[in-house]
């Protein structure tokens, strides 16, 4: 699986290894506050060394953004998707996927 993951709130405070109520907290801030077009995501990272980057950007407006990368450098974008997330549970569903390596489950 993966051997780290970082999420990074939407006014940019990074979490490494981040737990559900850490990513729980990141969703309620961001879906609670007022449309804000300069910090309108959060984002998930997952990678291991020498493997994929999977990332997964969930966006205030209800969509979330799945990548991945061939590399932690982002060298090559291999798979990119958008995807439904209306509220902090659907998007808190889809970072467990990430996290969980279930990319089926989007």
């Amino acid at each position: 699986m993966h051997e780290w993951s970082t999420l990074t709130t939407r006014l940019g405070d990074s979490v490494r290894g981040p737990s559900e109520s850490d990513m729980r907290c990141a969703l309620q801030e961001l879906f609670g506050s007022q449309r804000d077009d300069e910090h309108p995501d959060s984002w998930l990272e997952c990678g291991s060394t020498g493997g994929p980057l999977y990332t997964m950007s969930i966006f205030q407006p209800g969509y979330g953004i799945f990548v991945k990368y061939s590399d932690a450098d982002m060298s090559e974008e291999l798979v990119s998707r958008t995807v439904d997330a209306p509220d902090a549970e659907a998007a808190l569903r889809l970072w467990k996927a990430v996290i969980g390596g279930r990319f089926e489950d989007f």
